[in-house]
């Protein structure tokens, strides 16, 4: 009886033991569990949200050219004392690019119904560049080939340039295009990845 008792007492004991053991293994588990849910809940609303300050981030460039026209141009240069006659003609190519200031871009966010208004500047002119090494001229005064003929040229180059580009709507309306594409490309992505519900708005 007492070796049954005794048998009885091991096994009752060893039961015990199997239950504290479980419960320490499901105890861990749980915690684990938690521990491991609080950290990706707490890295993903710290990635879930959305700032005014983190889109300008993304768009944040001091002066976005986003169109660049190259020009094969011809332009006259008068004779200085006498502003009817042609001194000659210089053939010249140049490129010139076209975008916007980034501070001057406007972004208002709408938490609440979800909506990002992005407003882009006016189109500008920001470069101009003349290649001096392309210059070629075509004399019609003779006197007027002379070692500074080169400055005075890429000069009226540039002024022509400058002034043909003002009136080119084409250069301003494929840079607007392309700055909507090109910052909608930048917020698009993340955007999406963080709340697919926002609505974004470029003008």
């Amino acid at each position: 009886m007492k070796e049954r008792r005794n048998g009885g007492a091991s096994i009752i004991r060893t039961f015990h033991s199997m239950k504290q053991f479980i419960f320490l293994i499901v105890l861990l588990i749980v915690l684990i569990v938690a521990i491991f849910g609080f950290v990706r809940s707490h890295n993903k609303s710290e990635k879930e949200v959305i700032t005014k300050s983190t889109l300008e981030k993304m768009i944040n460039v001091s002066e976005l050219s986003t169109f660049e026209a190259v020009y094969n141009g011809i332009t006259q240069v008068m004779n200085k004392t006498d502003d009817e006659k042609v001194d000659y003609y210089v053939y010249y190519e140049a490129k010139v690019k076209a975008g916007f200031n980034f501070e001057e871009v406007k972004i208002n966010l709408d938490n609440r119904e979800k909506k990002i208004v992005i407003t882009l500047p006016k189109i500008k002119i920001n470069d101009i560049n003349v290649d001096i090494a392309s210059l070629d001229y075509m004399f019609e005064n003779k006197k007027a080939d002379t070692e500074t003929v080169s400055q005075e040229a890429y000069k009226a180059a540039i002024a022509d340039v400058t002034e043909e580009s003002k009136n080119e709507t084409a250069i301003y309306e494929l840079a607007k295009q392309n700055a909507v594409n090109i910052v909608e490309a930048l917020v698009k992505p993340f955007v999406q990845q963080v709340d697919p519900e926002y609505q974004i708005e470029i003008r």
